[in-house]
């Protein structure tokens, strides 16, 4: 449906609804003539008084409805995107995830406090490697008084995207996203996955070690991912018997 198509429908539903509301609102002299108590034969006159304003009525309805109203609500992508607001983990293949970037950049110009759809933004822009937008979609979502704000796993994804706009790293601001999810979780998996990270980068190989350790409790044994992590967990040991403390 285009855009013109749209506001047409959206004016003709508007106007049908008036209409209908018009019925309960139609004069005394109608209802009277229908029953039989008023007298046979036309009146033009009293009908174009009664019309004629009537008419007025829906001609306003509908303009209202176009100036104030949503008419995009008919479009069927407005369907599409519900459906993908309603299942935002499912994969998306490169055109699908352009056109569901397409509709969620219109959806939050009509509902800018929606933080769902600014996370599912920050997640379709993390796959196409858009890591600024995906930050910042991230930082729109955990403003204000949004849930989200209580769920750790999105500040370990707002400090991946921060990470990585920064070439990697995640000394400054990604650590400091790292460990406002260790407070909300302390046994966040990924979070304490990257707090050993970012205290390795800082040279900080013991407070490394500590995080590992307490990530590694969470792994099965045997597991290829034990067998790494306990190798890293080693390494920064080692180092941290041979290194100067790190800077406060």
């Amino acid at each position: 449906m285009s855009g013109l198509g749209a506001a047409w429908g959206f004016a003709a539903v508007a106007i049908g609804m008036v209409a209908v509301a018009a019925l309960f609102l139609w004069p005394r002299a109608w209802q009277l003539r229908r029953a039989g108590h008023a007298p046979a034969g036309p009146a033009p006159a009293g009908r174009r008084r009664h019309v004629l304003p009537l008419l007025a009525l829906f001609a306003a309805a509908g303009a209202l409805y176009l100036w104030l109203g949503d008419p995009q609500a008919l479009q069927p992508s407005r369907g599409t995107l519900s459906e993908q607001l309603r299942n935002a983990e499912a994969p998306l293949d490169r055109s699908a995830a352009e056109h569901v970037r397409a509709e969620l950049q219109q959806h939050l110009k009509r509902q800018p406090d929606d933080a769902r759809a600014w996370v599912m933004k920050a997640r379709v822009d993390m796959q196409a490697q858009r890591y600024e937008d995906a930050a910042a979609a991230y930082d729109r979502a955990l403003q204000g008084k949004s849930k989200a704000k209580g769920d750790a796993g999105l500040w370990v994804e707002y400090a991946e995207a921060r990470g990585l706009q920064q070439g990697g790293t995640l000394a400054g601001a990604p650590s400091q996203l790292v460990a406002k999810a260790l407070s909300l979780d302390p046994e966040h998996p990924q979070a304490l996955d990257l707090a050993g990270s970012a205290a390795w980068e800082a040279g900080d190989y013991r407070l490394a070690a500590v995080h590992w350790k307490r990530l590694l409790a969470q792994i099965p044994e045997g597991s290829a991912r034990h067998v790494q992590l306990s190798s890293a967990i080693q390494r920064a040991e080692q180092r941290a018997r041979f290194a100067l403390p790190a800077p406060r």
